[in-house]
């Protein structure tokens, strides 16, 4: 392994599972993520006026608030986000010391490669076909798959159902502490984030 990530060799010792979340983790989505605020939240109250959502809330919170508010309208409340995120398809930027890392560890033949992210399956599926690391993942699971987004740990209890994950054979590379960590810290699974480097 010849990246930054050579100094996480000993954490990986014992593991089976790689887990991943895909934006600012593996390649960027170049969404204006602070407009998507203000315009993510003005769609979400146009369709349920009687949502209260914080001025300070991120998209995948908005999301998340609609979701318990009216999990009926999952498809609804995902259709602002399905068309940020498809207008950026073939332009995400990606993260070269990151798809070379996966690809070391690929290499190995000892991981076996999931994706949790709080971006749509389609989105991370066009991403790693982009990226040409579609052969890679054994599994993605989307916002959009699980119903709730990190820290929310639904999309564990998925894997461990599907693929037999368990959390103490896990690492999780990401690169937020309150989502990504988040979820990590709810179940024990080994987390790095990589913007700790």
């Amino acid at each position: 392994m010849k990246s930054r990530f050579k100094k996480y060799t000993d954490t990986l010792a014992g593991k089976k599972y790689m887990l991943f979340d895909y934006d600012s983790t593996i390649a960027k989505v170049p969404v204006d993520w602070l407009q998507a605020r203000v315009d993510c939240r003005a769609s979400l109250i146009a369709l349920l006026p009687d949502l209260t959502i914080p001025e300070i809330a991120r998209v995948d919170e908005m999301e998340a608030i609609a979701l318990r508010h009216s999990p009926d309208s999952k498809d609804s409340i995902f259709r602002f986000r399905f068309d940020l995120e498809c207008a950026l398809d073939g332009g995400h930027e990606e993260l070269p010391e990151v798809c070379e890392f996966i690809l070391d560890l690929a290499q190995t033949g000892e991981f076996r490669f999931f994706i949790v992210s709080n971006n749509l399956n389609r989105t991370v599926v066009s991403g790693l076909k982009q990226l040409g690391l579609s052969d890679v993942f054994e599994a993605i699971l989307g916002v959009d798959d699980v119903g709730q987004p990190k820290p929310e740990t639904g999309a564990f209890t998925m894997l461990q159902e599907f693929y037999g994950l368990s959390a103490g054979e896990c690492v999780f590379i990401g690169d937020n502490d309150r989502t990504d960590g988040g979820f990590c810290g709810a179940l024990g699974i080994t987390f790095i984030n990589i913007t700790e480097n």
